[in-house]
């Protein structure tokens, strides 16, 4: 069974092939890629790596032709949602950038220590998720940082096409489909460009520390800049 290292050299840095069949020392310099707290700016610091719940919410998808041509239909989406969200064989995940690799879970509703809920629904037009993020790895870590930063402000659905019509256009539109995953990832990487959130409240244990109400802004950021040094 092949190893998959997420965060492996590119070609042209080291000489791959040299130690393939071999068992290694583990010397040389260390690369350390963990996010910090010197990383992350003391306003964020607690949101980051203490809050025990950190929730995003917004329309993760809209019925409108995206930009691969595909339309989704509500329909098909709700009657995917039970398995995606309690499934305990097959679960659902949150994602970032289209990857495999879970950095949040699906919930189907939040409510604030303000008294504010909100609800993983869909409608005749959009579904709307709410989703928690962890802090258990270095790339969960990561996609609440990119989020407070604004790099992170648009869901992507990951969904199998079981049944679709395809028109004489080129447009593809599903109607019956398994919902996989909710990515997270900058406006370049969203196919569908009203699939945008929030993040609403990060929380640690049962006392509120800060709420976000704001669109987040897409931009390069420090959290960028933080990723790519890693």
């Amino acid at each position: 069974m092949s190893i998959r290292v997420l965060n492996h050299l590119v070609d042209g840095d080291v000489d791959r092939k040299a130690a393939i069949g071999e068992s290694v020392d583990a010397d040389g310099p260390i690369h350390d890629r963990r996010i910090s707290r010197e990383d992350v700016p003391d306003e964020w610091e607690h949101a980051v790596f203490e809050a025990e719940n950190f929730i995003i919410e917004g329309p993760a998808s809209v019925e409108i032709v995206d930009r691969s041509g595909q339309q989704i239909q509500m329909d098909a989406v709700a009657d995917s949602l039970d398995r995606y969200l309690e499934s305990t064989r097959e679960p659902g995940i949150i994602s970032t950038r289209h990857d495999d690799v879970p950095v949040g879970v699906p919930v189907w509703e939040w409510t604030t220590d303000e008294g504010v809920h909100y609800e993983t629904t869909v409608d005749d037009e959009e579904f709307t998720l709410v989703a928690n993020l962890g802090n258990e790895t270095t790339k969960s870590k990561m996609a609440r940082l990119r989020c407070l930063s604004g790099d992170y402000g648009g869901y992507s659905v990951t969904v199998y096409s079981n049944q679709e019509h395809r028109r004489n256009d080129g447009t593809r539109v599903t109607v019956d489909c398994d919902l996989h995953a909710v990515t997270l990832g900058h406006e370049s990487q969203v196919m569908n460009p009203a699939a945008d959130f929030d993040v609403v409240d990060f929380k640690h244990g049962g006392v509120l520390e800060a709420a976000v109400r704001r669109r987040l802004r897409r931009r390069n950021s420090l959290a960028g800049r933080i990723e790519d040094r890693l």
